[in-house]
């Protein structure tokens, strides 16, 4: 007896220690969820910083990749003068009006089979003149190139004879013969310095503005990456990257927030919310569950009692023939103790579900005071804000109200369970026509096919399978929205003589391996962003069902629809009611 009386006791310390386990595992899901919300909005965040910095990157790619075309112009020019008159006379005269009237140019070259002879200005590019692009050995591949192609070329960043950094642009010129086929002439060759053609772009604006960047390729032989320009040494951290297309090849211009890219303002405070607020539900939801431990451990005490004073008793019997009448007078007197604790915690349990309620209930009062305060502080302060300040709030009072869904839906769900069944005859085709009518109603642009019998009755609780219906014709609804040629379908089928109701629609569907979660709360199929709703709505459905003595399943394909059925017990006497 001794070793029984301990394990009851262990078994009683377990059940004392099971409300605080289940309070954390309530307060870490709560967490989760939070945690999940705020790293959600960070994402999105970064995604719009990213949007704003692409927008830079590619305003600064079209304007290098415009200069840049402005810069090369002049070899076109040139080479139309030479196909048309063999030769360019003023030479040094022409090249200077180009170079005044195109920016970026450091240099114009004329090359004849490939061998530099004219140059302008001819100051500083002295060691330019004789230079023979076929003959250099790291020159001439690209050279062959452009002639093979006959188009412009790019070639660079390379280190000049004459000194210096600069990008080179090679047109090969091709002139007409009156034997036959064309000749190869030469180059035209325009020379963009880097401390000349880069002050012409809008490059040094990013810097300006807060963004650190850098221009590079791939080399056409090495496929080495080699850095064109950029404003510091240190890596770029994620940089958005445009490619720029440019003869022969690619240019690409990274840009970054000079500094890393930055968090949201709600990082910080929206984790401590989180904390805030699951550490609340957690010891809000071990309260109410405490309270069936502390009923259980009195019982198991008042028990034991019973039990020692029954063995008190029964060795007194065998005694005192006169103690059997005060045996019986006292067993009558523990049935009644016993009949008194059971009507107290019959009360207790009653009382215990009111205050769970009233608990949700109260949750509403702070969430409509947060959406309250940040629509009056949008309304009142709103022109103070920036437009994230007014998005922020925006999406505040978005919360509490998705979170005061969530709790109604909640308090719906809790109701079905306590409210007495009142079983009548009931037709559901007029209830299902009814609940059509009004989402039509509401949505009149739809054009949805419906069809439903004329009559289809049952005995139900008139008001509990009206919002099981309604539960069931709103998913439809919602989930046909994608669809054109939408249809929904209300009827009844037979199975083995039971009467199997059913709600067909051909709107997105669901994967029948996640089929198990369907009616459980907050468990969706399809994400928030895709359609709408509190992820309450089947598990109520599922809990009407079942109170009326019948089951729910379902049937679906992915982008096919989804069937509903669900019977009922048919009969009124059967019907569980809460007891």
């Amino acid at each position: 007896m001794i070793q029984g009386d301990h394990a009851k006791d262990g078994t009683a310390s377990a059940r004392q220690g099971d409300p605080l386990v289940r309070a954390l595992v309530v307060a870490v899901l709560v967490f989760a969820v939070s945690a999940t919300i705020v790293t959600l909005m960070e994402q999105r965040y970064h995604q719009e910083q990213r949007h704003i910095v692409a927008e830079v990157a590619a305003g600064a790619a079209h304007s290098l990749d415009r200069q840049l075309s402005r810069s090369l112009s002049p070899t076109y020019v040139l080479a139309s003068i030479l196909r048309a008159y063999g030769s360019i006379k003023d030479f040094d005269s022409l090249a200077a009006d180009m170079i005044t009237q195109y920016g970026g140019i450091s240099a114009l070259d004329l090359a004849p089979h490939g061998k530099v002879s004219a140059v302008y200005p001819r100051a500083g590019n002295e060691k330019a003149v004789g230079f023979n692009l076929l003959d250099d050995p790291t020159q001439r591949a690209e050279a062959l190139h452009a002639i093979n192609s006959r188009s412009l070329t790019l070639a660079g960043p390379l280190e000049l004879r004459q000194g210096g950094t600069a990008l080179v642009g090679r047109l090969p010129v091709f002139l007409e013969t009156e034997a036959g086929p064309e000749r190869f002439w030469g180059f035209v060759i325009a020379v963009l310095r880097l401390q000349d053609f880069l002050p012409a772009t809008n490059l040094g604006s990013l810097a300006q503005s807060g963004y650190d960047y850098e221009l590079y390729r791939s080399h056409s032989e090495t496929g080495k990456r080699q850095s064109i320009a950029r404003s510091t040494d240190s890596p770029l951290p994620a940089p958005v990257t445009h490619v720029i297309e440019v003869p022969n090849g690619q240019w690409v211009l990274a840009v970054a927030p000079r500094g890393g890219w930055p968090c949201s303002p709600l990082y910080v405070p929206g984790y401590g919310l989180a904390v805030t607020v699951s550490l609340l539900v957690g010891a809000l939801f071990f309260s109410t569950q405490r309270q069936p431990a502390l009923l259980r451990r009195l019982v198991a005490e008042r028990t034991k009692e019973l039990e020692r004073t029954n063995r008190e008793l029964t060795t007194k019997v065998t005694e005192v023939e006169q103690a059997r009448a005060e045996i019986r007078t006292l067993n009558d007197q523990l049935e009644l103790r016993v009949a008194e604790r059971t009507a107290q915690l019959e009360n207790a349990n009653r009382e215990l579900s009111s205050f769970s309620y009233s608990v949700s209930h109260d949750l509403r009062a702070p969430l409509r005071h947060i959406a309250s305060y940040a629509q009056v502080l949008l309304h009142e302060q709103g022109d103070k804000l920036d437009g994230e300040g007014v998005e922020i709030l925006g999406r505040i009072h978005a919360a509490g109200a998705r979170m005061g869904e969530l709790i109604d839906a909640l308090l719906n769900l809790s109701r079905m369970s306590r409210d007495a069944l009142r079983c009548r005859p009931v037709d559901l085709a007029a209830l299902a026509r009814e609940i059509l009518d009004e989402l039509n109603t509401a949505e009149p642009e739809r054009r949805v096919s419906v069809t439903l019998p004329d009559r289809l009755e049952c005995c139900a609780d008139p008001d509990l399978i009206r919002s099981a219906l309604r539960n069931l014709l709103e998913n439809a609804w919602k989930y046909t929205a994608r669809n054109p040629d939408a249809a929904i379908e209300f009827g009844v089928t037979q199975d083995a003589g039971t009467p199997v109701y059913y709600v067909k629609d051909n709107g997105a569907g669901f994967d029948m391996r996640y089929a198990g979660k369907l009616f459980e709360p907050f468990q969706r199929l399809h994400g928030e962003g895709w359609f709408g709703g509190t992820g309450v709505g089947l598990a109520t459905v599922d809990r009407i069902i079942r109170r009326h003595g019948g089951r729910i399943w379902a049937e679906a394909e992915l982008e096919k629809g989804a069937i509903f059925y669900f019977t009922l017990s048919g009969d009124e006497d059967n019907l569980a009611e809460e007891k």
